[in-house]
């Protein structure tokens, strides 16, 4: 397989350098593959964080294919920004795929907002055991095992954090607004909608 490639015009190191802040990278990279019969197809997976959807290359093709929409080979919903990290099944044009690798840029950012989210995490649980004796559930601290780069599942990060401040805030309400979700988190996913608001807010005027 073709190993990901930058996007036109920004070398690896000068988007290296940008996503170093968490918020400079403009697209996520990866590889994968599908079977078809006995034939691997080999496939290059981009997502572009703006625009909120996928282009994808086979095998050694040059061209780059528009997919305004991927699912998530599980759930049937469309996936955004978080739900994209090596291990996860989407269903792309009708195939199901497993995304195997990553560009270094989109595992930066991926070891960016993990470590963000771990912290909060950590921090909610240690608050927790002042105020709650009973074993925090299970799913609220699971954590996958792989050590593949760009390979932490952010969503069910996020879920987790979202779990575990929903617990404190019956303790401490202001201390669990603080270790919420951080809102840029917010702020990338929708960023895809928001030509559409603004066609919408000039639409009224």
């Amino acid at each position: 397989a073709t190993s990901p490639r930058a996007p036109a015009g920004e070398s690896e190191a000068e988007l290296g350098e940008a996503s170093s802040a968490g918020k400079g990278c403009h697209c996520l990279e990866f590889d994968s593959w599908w079977n078809e019969g006995k034939q691997r197809r080999f496939v290059y997976i981009r997502y572009n964080i703006s625009e909120g959807a996928f282009q994808m290359a086979i095998d050694e093709d040059s061209n780059l294919y528009h997919v305004p929409v991927a699912y998530g080979a599980k759930t049937g919903e469309a996936v955004t920004v978080w739900d994209l990290h090596v291990g996860a099944e989407l269903d792309i044009l009708g195939r199901i795929t497993t995304l195997q690798r990553c560009s270094q840029t989109t595992a930066q950012w991926n070891k960016y907002w993990a470590d963000r989210l771990l912290a909060i995490r950590t921090r909610l649980v240690e608050e927790l055991r002042k105020y709650e004796t009973k074993k925090v559930e299970p799913w609220l601290t699971f954590q996958r095992k792989s050590q593949a780069a760009g390979s932490v599942d952010l969503r069910l990060l996020m879920g987790q954090v979202a779990g575990l401040g929903a617990q404190l805030q019956e303790y401490r309400p202001r201390l669990a607004a603080q270790l919420s979700l951080p809102k840029e988190m917010y702020d990338i996913e929708v960023m895809p909608k928001q030509p559409e608001r603004e066609q919408e807010g000039g639409a009224r005027s």
